[in-house]
């Protein structure tokens, strides 16, 4: 069987598709993988940025169709399921032909929804419910989003032009006018920037960063709440000592991952565009995202 991963860290380059056993395990979900999606994690694990011993696997994200399940499990060879794997933990891979997993990684996806878009829901849009959710947002906080426009940050605008009063979004220059004609649609108010250096100091109760970057913590009024996403370009707490620096920790949550898919299902939640490449092309893949400027998800399909 066919998986993506490398030997031993370095550029794009080191990607190769590798020859592993097929997945067993009788209480196990297999599952015909349709798209694994390629996250900035991947590139980080590849890299070294993320220490690996050995032969590593890649990809967290998935959907396809079950071709065997246990008893019990709720699903039934043909149902089509999307999953969140997070190999740096469970020791799975999605960028693969066929995928064994717990159960209780994978959901259903709506007939509505198009395989290839569910796989690029999962990491995203469940980093995005988390983040949220550390954020602990109040109805009268100003918020200031930076990177709107990346894979996170597209879901976690979507859901904030919903729900909350005050939005400001910082993106690129390229995704300004798109993002205002968002931002204006929506029933927030706010203001789309695209210079950091504009952004006023002490302005915002909550800073949320999903571009990592962490000289915006000067943005957060004193006593205010700085979540980030971005691990290695995080500011560190006790320099800042009258702010509340939190640090999104993505967890498995079969819970999310179904809001995740359902809200992308009933025309509420973000469909993001999807760049399809055999699985042959995980290092172009990689070398793309990288290399920044991408919109939309890549998938790698087998």
């Amino acid at each position: 069987m066919r998986a993506v991963g490398f030997r031993s860290p370095g550029g794009p380059e080191v990607v190769e598709v590798l020859d592993v056993p097929e997945p067993e395990g009788h209480d196990l979900l297999v599952v015909d993988v349709a798209g694994a999606a390629v996250n900035p994690v991947d590139v980080a694990t590849r890299s070294g940025q993320i220490p690996t011993e050995g032969t590593t696997l890649l990809g967290w994200d998935l959907a396809g169709t079950v071709i065997r399940a246990p008893e019990g499990s709720g699903f039934a060879p043909g149902d089509r399921v999307a999953a969140m794997t997070a190999p740096l933990g469970t020791g799975i891979a999605s960028m693969a032909e066929r995928v064994a997993l717990d159960p209780g990684f994978a959901v259903a996806v709506p007939a509505s929804l198009d395989l290839l878009v569910a796989a690029a829901l999962p990491l995203a849009g469940v980093t995005a419910v988390q983040t949220l959710r550390l954020a602990d947002l109040r109805p009268q906080d100003r918020v200031l989003l930076v990177g709107a426009q990346g894979s996170v940050g597209s879901h976690v605008a979507d859901r904030l032009l919903a729900q909350q009063g005050h939005v400001d979004l910082l993106v690129r220059p390229d995704d300004a006018a798109p993002w205002t004609r968002r931002l204006e649609a929506s029933p927030a108010v706010g203001t789309v920037r695209t210079d950091p250096s504009t952004v006023e100091p002490g302005g915002y109760d909550v800073v949320i960063d999903t571009a990592g970057v962490p000289t915006l913590v000067g943005a957060v009024r004193e006593g205010g709440r700085f979540v980030t996403i971005t691990p290695f370009s995080a500011p560190t707490p006790e320099d800042h000592p009258d702010v509340d620096v939190r640090l999104t920790s993505v967890e498995i949550s079969r819970e999310d991952l179904q809001d995740v898919m359902d809200r992308a299902a009933s025309g509420e939640g973000l469909l993001p565009d999807v760049v399809t490449l055999p699985l042959d092309e995980a290092a172009q893949a990689h070398a793309r995202l990288e290399a920044g400027g991408v919109r939309g998800k890549l998938v790698l399909v087998p």
